[in-house]
């Protein structure tokens, strides 16, 4: 052989080895998307994103919050259950898993969906925690998925992936509104369903579904369980969005449930037709991911779980829109001159809260774009406590009830009880007037948790809270948040005082916080034995249990300053990461974000009381107006 083959030989030896020692761009097979999922959660188990090979700016969400990188269930989670089902989409260049995994030692059912770019780096991750250590237990015995969701379906046998995609969304249209002479036809006959590992179609044990007492829908096929229109209560699904595995015709969805309380009766499975359980008495949304296995264009196999999320919550990934500004410029006016004083506030905010009772705003003067939100979601208005606000509390009627104004800024403000339907709640609600109209209504709903029949109305998939409030009567309001304030703080009110406030919360230090000696502290009903200043240091055993355990203190908004009664009405999130030294309780072991509408009262430059009430959100919950106007 000649020098120069030789050479040339080496050569092109040299080059095979480049190319095959370089990363390959470009598409990812099902090898490629499976090693990239295991590499997720074996790093995720580590505590060490870094581990990973994302994109710069890589998404990364839990339960629909958007959160860095690294944080949230980064900090807590730890070995990786045995149980994996793998969904991958090659086309895409996507992959999902339904899998368990531990946070904090308390098993969980992990749902992972992960988006890759042409240099397989990872641009999305996509988390969703169901906290059901039964249902995650339910998994881990059951080790894998059934046989038939891993087999590959010889091409003959194959539809298109548009066709999965139809078949599939047919089930959510099925289920919106659940009209017992629909066409369920696209059930196998065969069909069976998962939901958080338990069987709950074909199923003659006479055990109760859900938050129902009916013992006969789970003894019935899929597709005899639709023509009930059992699923009714179920309003509206959106944001639905379909992973494809071509291959194994599987799908793998994410969407978002909606039920706003309207459907107020379980139709007959028993032989006679009961009231809807009492959680779905309040406006609820619930976060779904569920696979579907096909045979043929039926559905065959649904593997389900799903988890609780504020009202309205929208999708992090599919950017939908905000609810439309609303376009009604009302000229019924029920009040002259501008600005609104003391009376006039206090009249329209009486109006909102009777527009709300009787479900209708359209004798509201609304300017065009206003807005309403529910808990810091934007939603429309007449929408969520407008659908199911039965009475509220009224000042000088009733003890527990406060309206507070702000003529300068246009701004009144109510905290009082309500009640709907059936469960109570405290109401921190805030409107804004700018001549002559509404622009914006803002709702705080703080609901009662309790733990009756059937779940009762608890927040499902969170952990307890250091206080719960489970509809005990919370006495009157403390008559000093009636009164006129005292002092150079009766004219105005420094907004030093409340930045002095949530730093401390936030540093868990009193030192430079103003308050009283006397200064006294609620919080859902609870009063501790222990000044303002020593709970907030974390001395002793404070009542709710957050200061010694909490971090960021964010999204903090003045919603009414009252100079004339020394009031000022806030509200903020208090973030607990659940890490932290030595074990910790039940309370502040999951990642959790705490929404405290609040009643802060100001004597003489010194805050005196303090009335708040604690709503568990979801880690990294932030307030839609805090997004939208940078508060």
């Amino acid at each position: 052989m000649t020098t120069w083959l030789r050479n040339v030989i080496a050569a092109v030896a040299s080059v095979a080895v480049l190319v095959i020692a370089q990363p390959q761009s470009g598409g990812c097979d099902r090898s490629c998307l499976e090693s990239l999922m295991s590499e997720y959660l074996t790093a995720i188990a580590a505590h060490d994103p870094k581990r990973l090979p994302t994109a710069p700016g890589v998404k990364y969400v839990e339960n629909q919050q958007i959160v860095p990188l690294g944080e949230g269930e980064w900090l807590v989670a730890s070995s990786p259950g045995k149980y994996r089902h793998v969904f991958a989409d090659p086309e895409a260049n996507e992959v999902g898993a339904i899998t368990t995994l531990k946070e904090n030692g308390v098993g969980t059912i992990y749902i992972a969906r992960l988006k890759i770019n042409d240099d397989r780096k990872i641009t999305e991750i996509e988390t969703q925690i169901t906290r059901d250590p039964i249902g995650a237990a339910r998994y881990e015995n059951m080790t894998q998925p059934e046989a038939v969701w891993l087999e590959a379906v010889p091409l003959a046998q194959r539809i298109s992936r548009d066709r999965l995609i139809t078949q599939s969304n047919k089930y959510y249209t099925g289920m919106e509104r659940n009209d017992p002479k629909g066409n369920y036809s696209f059930f196998d006959k065969d069909c069976n369903r998962l939901e958080d590992g338990l069987n709950t179609t074909n199923q003659r044990t006479g055990d109760p579904y859900g938050h129902s007492n009916d013992t006969a829908f789970a003894s019935l096929g899929c597709e005899a369980q639709f023509q009930t229109g059992f699923l009714g209560f179920v309003t509206k699904i959106r944001d639905r969005r379909f992973l494809v595995d071509e291959e194994r015709q599987v799908v793998l969805s994410m969407t978002i449930l909606d039920h706003n309380s309207t459907v107020r009766e379980l139709p007959s499975v028993n032989g006679t037709s009961s009231p809807i359980p009492a959680y779905f008495d309040v406006p609820r949304t619930l976060q779904a991911t569920e696979g579907f296995r096909l045979k043929g264009d039926k559905l065959f196999r649904i593997e389900m779980t799903l988890t609780e999320n504020p009202y309205g919550m929208r999708s992090a990934f599919v950017g939908s829109p905000l609810p439309p500004v609303s376009s009604q410029d009302t000229s019924n006016s029920i009040f002259m001159g501008d600005p609104c004083d003391r009376i006039c506030l206090s009249k329209v905010l009486d109006q909102v809260l009777q527009a709300m009772l009787v479900h209708n705003a359209s004798t509201l003067p609304l300017a065009q774009g206003v807005r309403y939100s529910e808990n810091g979601q934007f939603i429309d208005v007449g929408d969520g406590l407008w659908l199911s606000l039965r009475s509220f509390s009224k000042p000088g009627v009733d003890e527990y009830a406060a309206q507070f104004a702000d003529p300068t800024s246009g701004t009144a403000g109510y905290w009082g009880l309500t009640k709907e339907h059936t469960t109570p709640g405290v109401l921190a609600l805030r409107i804004r007037v700018d001549s002559g109209k509404i622009t914006e209504i803002e709702a705080n709903a703080v609901r009662a948790e309790s733990s009756g029949s059937r779940f009762g109305t608890m927040t499902l998939m969170r952990p307890p809270l250091p206080v719960e409030w489970e509809s005990d009567p919370l006495g009157p309001l403390d008559p000093v948040f009636l009164q006129n304030g005292t002092g150079a703080t009766a004219t105005s009110i420094p907004s030093t005082i409340m930045t002095s406030y949530f730093d401390g919360l936030e540093q868990h230090s009193s030192t430079d916080t103003p308050f009283t000696t006397s200064c006294l502290r609620r919080d859902n009903g609870v009063q501790g034995n222990l000044t303002c200043a020593a709970q907030m240091a974390g001395h002793g055993v404070s009542p709710n249990g957050l200061y010694n355990l909490t971090s960021t203190v964010r999204d903090r908004r003045v919603l009414v300053t009252d100079a004339e009664k020394g009031v000022v009405m806030v509200v903020a999130m208090i973030d607990n990461t659940a890490t932290g030294p030595g074990s910790l309780p039940v309370t502040a072991s999951v990642p959790s974000t705490y929404l405290i509408p609040q009643l802060i009262k100001v004597d003489n430059g010194a805050i005196s009381r303090v009335e708040g009430m604690v709503k568990w959100m979801p880690y990294g919950y932030s307030s839609a107006w805090t997004e939208e106007k940078g508060f």
